[in-house]
């Protein structure tokens, strides 16, 4: 940029400034100086397009882009924070299926558990039952092979009593009929 057409305006401003304060009138008897007055606007004018070229439009430029940049962070913010709610209420959502899942699962461990127990416990009990009998027929038979042996020991006995008593010796049909006549006797 070239100053040099302003310097000449203001030149040219003072100038006329003179002009007008040797005219006098009421403006210099009010104490006014043109020339200075006019030098004064025309710097204020220059630095006024100089601030407002290099200075103001820089900053404002550099405010606006600070106000966009915020906007956009408190918009990415909000963003944010509203993906968060979404991720915890999800997340609660999980644990509660999960809390339901896990009662479940449960529930049915401990159905299967109880179950198990009566099943295993019916068996036990027939097992035991099926023990009993089985015990009870082997006693019942064991008696009745023990009460066999017994009658048979008794009945040699006695033929053996029955021979060292009489001293004779009986023939097979007597021995025989002592015998049975003894066993009678016994039941």
């Amino acid at each position: 940029m070239d100053i040099h057409p302003i310097l000449l305006a203001a030149e040219t401003a003072v100038e006329t400034a003179q002009h007008a304060e040797s005219a006098g009138g009421v403006v210099g008897t009010l104490g006014l100086n043109w020339k200075l007055f006019v030098a004064q606007l025309v710097n204020f004018s220059v630095i006024l397009f100089i601030l407002w070229r290099w200075v103001f439009k820089p900053v404002a430029g550099a405010l606006e882009a600070r106000r966009q940049k915020i906007e956009q962070s408190v918009k990415k913010a909000g963003d944010i924070d509203r993906q968060q709610q979404e991720l915890q209420a999800r997340r609660e959502q999980e644990l509660k299926q999960a809390r339901l899942e896990a009662e479940t699962v449960l529930n049915k461990a401990l159905a299967e558990a109880q179950n198990i127990k009566q099943h295993t416990i019916a068996d036990t009990h027939t097992q035991t039952e099926k023990m009993l009998a089985e015990a009870r027929v082997s006693m019942h038979a064991e008696k009745d092979q023990m009460f066999s042996e017994l009658r048979e020991e008794v009945a040699n006995l006695t033929v053996m009593v029955a021979e060292k008593v009489l001293r004779e010796k009986l023939d097979e049909k007597k021995d025989r009929k002592m015998i049975e006549e003894a066993l009678k006797q016994i039941k």
